[in-house]
């Protein structure tokens, strides 16, 4: 897949009346914009998420995946989380220029075992795709497409899709056609508006009985897994209704900027000239 001239930095604008929000920025009002609405979070209303909801539909086999990404403050992923509905998970411990984990429980491994359990970026990019595959062929007995997968993450809109997408194009590495869903939306559109909807706040009030590690990828991805199927009505539209298309998304957020284009061929005229002139001795 390659871009051309004309698809670049197509950001969305917030239609809002005098509204001069983008989903360029990866800041709070751009999740509804980066989401597939044209307008920021403040501008975007019920009866838009409802209008939304009317025209979706949940295809057989669609496959949902709640996954979380850990960094370093230069935005390397040093931990990828994913787990189903069914419980099915893989934790991926990626190596970093230096070492510097949030996560609780990979911070505290020595070095020797930090060592063994650590992969490159882009095995652990490559492993995490081929997982997801491997989910959805068995979930679907093999007849899902790729846009069936539905990967949810918690302000996935603002940081884990962008990293995840991110770093496997820098790899060179071409991303898979999935959709991607953020879950903060429903709570602070929908189910719980004007209340704190950080992950670790939901997960001690939802679900009290799951002993969380804020900050460790597998735990965080489990307890938004428990969090959703389990306290939000119709979950699947849910995240459907604030999701875009891998198109979609990464247009909005300019990472298409970052797939690499052909080489532009020489004009016929040049490639004659250089044709006849003769061979150095």
């Amino acid at each position: 897949m390659f871009t051309s001239n004309s698809n670049d930095f197509e950001f969305v604008n917030c239609i809002g009346a005098g509204c001069a929000r983008t989903s360029a920025f990866s800041e709070y009002e751009a999740m509804t914009l980066r989401a597939g609405y044209s307008t920021c979070v403040s501008h975007t209303t019920s009866d838009m998420i409802a209008t939304r909801v009317r025209n979706m539909d949940v295809a057989a086999n669609t496959t949902f995946i709640f996954y979380a990404v850990e960094a370093t403050s230069t935005n390397e992923i040093d931990q990828l989380s994913a787990i189903t509905s069914d419980g099915d998970h893989i934790n991926l411990i990626v190596k970093t220029a230096a070492r510097k984990n949030n996560s609780p429980i990979i911070g505290s491994f020595p070095p020797l075992v930090y060592m063994l359990l650590a992969t490159e970026p882009a095995t652990a990019m490559e492993t995490f795709i081929q997982w997801v595959r491997n989910i959805h062929r068995k979930s679907t007995s093999g007849n899902g497409i790729e846009s069936n997968v539905v990967l949810v993450g918690h302000n996935g809109m603002n940081h884990d899709h962008v990293l995840l997408l991110k770093t496997m194009l820098v790899l060179g590495i071409k991303p898979p056609m999935w959709t991607f869903a953020d879950s903060l939306p429903i709570f602070k559109l929908v189910t719980a508006p004007g209340e704190t909807a950080t992950l670790n706040f939901l997960a001690n009030r939802y679900i009290p009985w799951f002993n969380h590690i804020h900050h460790d990828g597998l735990s965080d991805a489990t307890a938004l897994m428990h969090i959703i199927t389990k306290t939000v009505p119709n979950w699947q539209m849910a995240c459907l209704a604030f999701s875009n298309t891998y198109s979609g998304y990464i247009k909005s957020v300019g990472l298409n900027t970052l797939i690499v284009r052909p080489p532009l061929p020489f004009p016929n005229s040049m490639s004659s000239d250089l044709a006849d002139q003769p061979a150095e001795d």
